[in-house]
């Protein structure tokens, strides 16, 4: 089932009024590109924490909602995800084929760590006590380039073409996250690589700039 904007404000309405305490969180994905103005529907509502308790608190809060009783936490990703990336920050996954899915992420996102995005975010939208931020352009692209999906490729594509890019702050994204694992940023190089191949809508210089890291030439 896909979610519009107003669906997952009404979702995201119901938590907050059920918190007992602020909590915070980073809209990621499909749900950032809702807020942009890039898709009318999602399919999964990406949201990542930064405290487990609070976490668990939502869970819950989820679980008892109307719509998701007989929803379950599922055992496996209902997609696929790069074997190298699953080793930290795979999501809490809950919904069935009647609802919209959540994935909840905590401080990692697919070996990611997102607490620099978050802090660096803007932009935000309160549910009652339900606080969310909305993931820079720059970071969107940085999460969507380290999975590499098809659907992520066309998503990017999207971003670039639709918003304004800070082609300087995300190089130097990719540059501080290389000093703390260079394995995502392996895989967005060969995200934008494959992306110019289709349609040569990333700089040259940031493609040039990241290869550099890697001792290579493009």
């Amino acid at each position: 089932m896909l979610a519009d904007k107003e669906f997952l404000e009404s979702l995201l309405s119901h938590i907050g009024k059920k918190l007992k305490h602020e909590v915070e969180g980073l809209l990621i994905g499909g749900n950032a590109m809702l807020y942009y103005g890039l898709k009318e529907q999602t399919k999964d509502l990406d949201i990542v924490f930064f405290n487990r308790k609070d976490m668990t608190g939502i869970i819950q809060i989820i679980k008892n909602h109307p719509i998701y009783k007989k929803a379950k936490v599922l055992p496996e990703l209902p997609y696929e995800i790069k074997p190298e990336l699953r080793k930290k920050g795979e999501p809490t996954v809950i919904g069935d084929t009647d609802t919209p899915r959540f994935d909840l992420f905590y401080k990692f996102v697919f070996s990611v760590d997102i607490k620099k995005f978050f802090d660096e975010t803007k932009r935000s939208i309160r549910f009652e006590l339900l606080k969310l931020k909305i993931i820079e352009p720059e970071g969107l692209i940085f999460l969507k380039a380290v999975t590499g999906r098809p659907i992520d490729l066309e998503d990017i594509i999207r971003i670039v073409k639709n918003l304004e890019i800070d082609w300087k702050k995300l190089l130097n994204n990719i540059k501080e996250y290389f000093k703390i694992d260079k394995r995502p940023v392996w895989f967005i190089l060969g995200t934008f690589f494959d992306i110019n191949q289709k349609e040569k809508i990333i700089p040259e210089f940031l493609l040039n700039e990241v290869a550099k890291l890697f001792g290579v030439k493009l």
